[in-house]
């Protein structure tokens, strides 16, 4: 008696069925990260736009503070001040500074 030998067949993966299934994975990759980094972009350019709203309100208080501190620094109003208070100013003690460009 013959034996009888069983051939045992393994599907093979076709290259062209590889190649096609690799092309569509690449397209859906492809299409979420498009999506995503667009949503991630506009969600940059509305933090970029916010920070930006906030920097003009502080240069505009530090504008408001520096005049202010000028209003204050005015001689005429310390004399005044010192005046009421029955100060009076010795000109021997004067001392006038005065600012560099070496800011």
């Amino acid at each position: 008696m013959k034996k009888t030998t069983k051939k045992t067949t393994r599907k093979r993966l076709k290259l062209g069925t590889f190649s096609a299934f690799l092309f569509l994975f690449s397209c859906t990759v492809y299409l979420c990260s498009a999506l995503f980094l667009r949503s991630y972009n506009n969600s940059l350019s509305s933090q970029k736009q916010s920070i930006e709203a906030q920097i003009s309100d502080l240069e505009v208080q530090n504008e408001a503070v520096a005049v202010e501190v000028n209003t204050l620094n005015n001689r005429e109003r310390v004399s005044a001040i010192a005046a009421d208070d029955g100060l009076t100013m010795n000109q021997d003690n004067v001392v006038t500074i005065t600012k560099t460009g070496g800011d």
